[in-house]
């Protein structure tokens, strides 16, 4: 199934959620200069073409369209994060076509959820940095540190929407931020007074 960009799905039934949103990741400045480069590198190997080859420019010129395209297309890089009932994984689309999981954590892994301010950096060791938001500045970017039961200890960047940030808060409760109100932390076993009715 092909998702267009931004697009969230959000499914919720009895004890179950699901959302899934898709974000494209801002092409660099190094990259833009790239594609500019290709181009102007084609337009000018299409003029020497036609200049010294002649009958075989057509050839050529084809030749050069499809590497240009492949430039272009094979360069566009999203990221889809899925959130299925506490767990969150997210895949690399590369190219709009090639698909590759590159992370995953549990819900009851995850130490701490919080918007990334100049305030309230993450700080202590990690064994990996993982940015998968749509850049390094883009508004509304958030943080999660993953700590798994091997002891390593993962930094996690996203950009999630109101869907997505509703569905970690009900299952991270007061590990993420703006989340101790009402929404049980369902990642963590029952107690008692889970079972009490008002």
């Amino acid at each position: 199934m092909t998702i267009p960009k931004g697009t969230t799905i959000s499914v919720k039934g009895y004890n179950d959620t699901f959302v899934e949103q898709l974000v494209r990741r801002s092409r660099p400045g190094g990259e833009t200069l790239f594609k500019i480069g290709a181009v102007l590198a084609g337009l000018i190997l299409s003029a020497l073409a036609f200049w010294w080859l002649g009958a075989f420019f057509a050839v050529i010129f084809t030749i050069i369209v499809i590497l240009e395209f492949f430039a272009f297309v094979y360069t566009v890089k999203e990221y889809e994060y899925s959130f299925i009932n506490g767990d969150i994984d997210v895949d690399m689309i590369q190219g709009r076509r090639r698909r590759k999981r590159v992370f995953s954590c549990s819900c009851k892994h995850i130490t701490i959820m919080a918007p990334v301010e100049e305030k309230n950096k993450p700080e202590g060791f990690f064994s990996q940095t993982c940015d998968f938001a749509v850049s390094s500045k883009s508004p509304g970017r958030w943080y999660f540190i993953c700590e798994r039961e091997d002891g390593s200890r993962s930094l996690v960047y996203l950009n999630p929407n109101e869907r997505l940030l509703a569905a970690f808060r009900e299952y991270l409760g007061r590990r993420m931020a703006g989340g101790e109100s009402k929404a049980r932390d369902r990642s963590l076993p029952e107690g008692p007074e889970d079972h009490v009715k008002d």
